[in-house]
């Protein structure tokens, strides 16, 4: 292994008003789990990889950003069945866009959570993710 490079994303933060119930919506839909909680701030994890930080925060800010006045995600997940976990969070009322199926570049498609963060989720079989 190389010293001194980065080796990849170790988690992402995004900002919730309801710490708590953001983080059992997290864990209702993804199978997250909770770990090193503290006051105002707690990890989700997948197994032992962290996933996202949640914080909460005292204003209305969110992990999105605007491209001709459109929402954009700043994170996207991974999935191997992105028809099942579409289903699944449809059936949930989770708010979801439709799946695009972008041919070579794999499907997508974008969810919001209950504090307007918005995600992208993807499914690709070409590529591999190392866990």
């Amino acid at each position: 292994m190389e010293v001194g490079k980065i080796l990849g994303i170790a988690y992402n933060v995004i900002p919730v008003k309801d710490l708590e119930k953001s983080a059992a919506w997290f864990v209702k839909h993804f199978g997250f789990n909770i770990r090193h909680q503290r006051e105002d701030y707690l990890s989700l994890f997948r197994e032992n990889r962290p996933i996202l930080d949640l914080i909460q925060s005292d204003n209305d800010s969110r992990a999105v950003f605007e491209i001709k006045q459109k929402k954009r995600w700043i994170i996207t997940f991974f999935t191997n069945d992105i028809v099942s976990l579409h289903d699944y969070l449809k059936s949930e009322e989770v708010k979801v866009g439709d799946i695009s199926d972008e041919g070579e570049y794999g499907k997508f498609f974008v969810l919001e959570d209950l504090d307007g963060n918005i995600f992208d989720v993807w499914q690709h079989h070409d590529c591999e993710l190392v866990y």
